[in-house]
């Protein structure tokens, strides 16, 4: 066979496209005047196989045809019309592509708008001297994300293993009616009718991934339990490993359950299945950032922010996960990076501050200083970026240690009693170093942490606090306390956030309580985390459609989306504590549920 048509593969693709343009506008059909039936005829295209082993492009032309006539007798004529070859090659031969061509996804979408295709099956044949093996999977034309495995068929011959294929393809379609009522039903939410439907084309057909996708749509639409949709989802991924549906809802399943660290292998498998989905990628990093697994999702925004220097929102996120995970010289990486590209962001007081402080926790005193200052001349009234730089200058300054710690520099007893007078004469920063230097002598030091913690919050560091707990009950101090610690402070910045209705001060707050019901779940515990979560839902996502930029928009429908689960969980783990207000925050979110995919279709444009 000649190769030039290789050549001219492009050329010919776009010659496809005019001729279907074209052949569109003056189709019409009569049957399109009355009145339909549930469902119109499916239509089924059945291409040419791709060659393996000893194939040529001709053999696998020859599968196609077997697998098509195949399909054709077995299936209800009036339920399915199975493209004929003949149809097929005559486009191809008007697109002046090659009759024995293996045509691309794009291609195929093309072909099947043409045609009318509901569905298109994507197969390969294989030939070796004893035997004939065809695989492939049935592919929705609405959504080539929604594909349906295929029994591979092996016969010694190509007649015989076409038979068998052919039977896995009708076998297949038998869920279709069914999953496309479940479909349906969740479009009109219904979620109730649609898990009946989904498991109508369970029972169609048992191995369905289809069916089981639209199984794991329906539970998490009628608020089943979180161990019925990782159930679902598994059986989704037991029959196709790399399905973004069955991947999606088992990890949204699975921080349901606080199992954060199995949750978030299953985000960056999903985020592996499409990278060069931008959108994706932000809503998985969002996702595992709110599940509690920013660190794990930390290489995963670095790489894609490096990978697409031009995009923003990859740099505000990469910016935001990595001063969160004080992962400083990423942090100030990322921090530069933003810097150079985005105005508005050389406009904020705050990412100043943080940049600031990356310097400085880093090591380096003189960038810290130096973009310190500046900032103190840019945004005269923000107090806390001159109390920073006051600071930066102090530390900078003053190195006059005790006497009596000069004295006895091992003492951690010392340097703890030091921290506690320093503390009582409102020399905050000192004591907290003194603190700081105590554990560094005595890493076993009873409350050592704490002391930090407390002395992080007194000087507004409230993230820093955090870390120090964190560590706290890494090195084993008592959880209790720990717990306690950090669901007192929790509870005191989110009544403080109420007073605020700032969402940046909700998020501070859930920090702080999460660690707390992590290491001592409370009904009091979980209740407050679903508030804080419920309030950061209701603020992104009303916020969502006033902001002025669409990435804004975006992000904030993100935000929101995936806080909802987090908060029906925690309001609904914690009840007890507040039976009316856990009630009516839940009536809420459930009134906010459905909005939440139509701001991120509305703001998120497909990549």
């Amino acid at each position: 066979m000649s190769s030039t048509w290789r050549a001219d593969a492009g050329a010919a693709i776009t010659t496809l496209l005019y001729s279907i343009a074209f052949g569109t506008l003056a189709a019409t059909s009569a049957a399109a005047q009355k009145k339909a039936p549930e469902f119109t005829r499916q239509g089924l295209l059945i291409p040419n196989f791709a060659p393996r082993g000893t194939a040529d492009f001709g053999y696998g032309r020859k599968a196609a045809d077997e697998v098509r006539s195949r399909v054709s007798k077995l299936s209800n004529k009036r339920e399915v019309d199975v493209i004929s070859g003949g149809d097929i090659r005559y486009q191809l031969t008007r697109s002046s592509i090659p009759e024995d061509s293996i045509l691309d996804e794009q291609t195929l979408q093309i072909l099947g708008r043409y045609l009318r295709a509901d569905e298109y099956v994507v197969g390969t044949v294989e030939r070796s001297p004893k035997s004939v093996r065809i695989t492939g999977r049935l592919v929705l034309m609405r959504d080539p994300r929604m594909m349906e495995p295929l029994p591979p068929a092996v016969a010694p011959e190509l007649g015989l293993a076409a038979d068998a294929f052919g039977r896995g393809v009708v076998a297949a379609r038998a869920e279709l009616p069914a999953q496309r009522r479940c479909e349906n039903a969740l479009r009109d939410a219904q979620p109730q009718r649609a898990l009946e439907f989904a498991r109508e084309a369970v029972a169609a057909y048992p191995a369905g991934v289809l069916a089981h996708v639209c199984l794991t749509w329906a539970l998490r639409a009628t608020g089943a339990p979180a161990v019925e949709v990782l159930e679902a989802a598994k059986q989704v991924l037991a029959g196709d490993s790399v399905n973004p549906h069955g991947l999606e809802s088992a990890a949204i399943a699975l921080d349901s359950l606080h199992r954060r660290n199995e949750s978030a292998g299953y985000w960056l498998r999903l985020a592996a299945t499409d990278t060069a989905n931008l959108d994706l990628t932000q809503r998985v990093v969002f996702a595992m950032v709110y599940g509690g697994s920013s660190r794990r999702a930390e290489p995963l925004i670095v790489h894609a922010a490096d990978a697409h220097p031009d995009s923003i929102s990859l740099r505000r996120l990469a910016w935001r996960v990595t001063y969160e995970n004080r992962s400083w010289p990423l942090a100030i990486k990322s921090g530069e990076a933003l810097l150079a590209v985005d105005s508005a962001t050389a406009r904020d007081s705050v990412f100043t501050l943080r940049l600031a402080s990356a310097y400085r926790a880093n090591g380096d005193s003189y960038k810290a200083l130096a973009l310190a200052a500046r900032g103190v001349a840019a945004f005269p009234g923000d107090v806390k970026l001159y109390t920073l730089y006051t600071q930066f200058v102090k530390s900078e300054s003053d190195s006059v240690i005790p006497r009596g710690i000069a004295r006895f520099p091992r003492s951690a007893e010392l340097l703890a009693m030091n921290a506690r007078d320093l503390r009582a004469k409102g020399q905050l920063a000192d004591a907290l170093a003194s603190s700081r230097q105590a554990l560094a002598v005595d890493s076993t030091l009873e409350r050592g942490e704490l002391m930090i913690a407390q002395g992080e919050i007194e000087l507004g560091r409230p993230d820093s606090a955090l870390a120090a707990l964190r560590r706290a009950a890494s090195r084993g101090e008592d959880t209790a306390l720990v717990a306690q610690f950090a669901l007192g402070r929790g509870n005191a910045l989110l009544k403080a956030a109420n007073g605020t209705k700032s969402r940046d001060d909700f998020q501070l707050a859930m920090r702080f309580l999460a660690l707390a019901d992590t290491l001592r779940r409370t009904p009091q515990s979980a209740f407050l985390v679903g508030v804080a979560a419920y309030s950061i839902t209701q603020s992104a996502l009303t916020d969502a459609p006033k902001a002025t930029e669409k990435t804004q928009s975006c992000e904030l429908s993100h935000l929101g989306a995936s806080t909802l689960p987090m908060a029906r969980a925690g309001l609904e783990a914690g009840q007890e504590v507040s039976p009316e207000a856990a009630k009516q925050f839940l009536d809420y979110l459930g009134q906010m549920e459905p909005y939440v995919q139509r701001q991120i279709d509305a703001f998120c444009p497909k990549s």
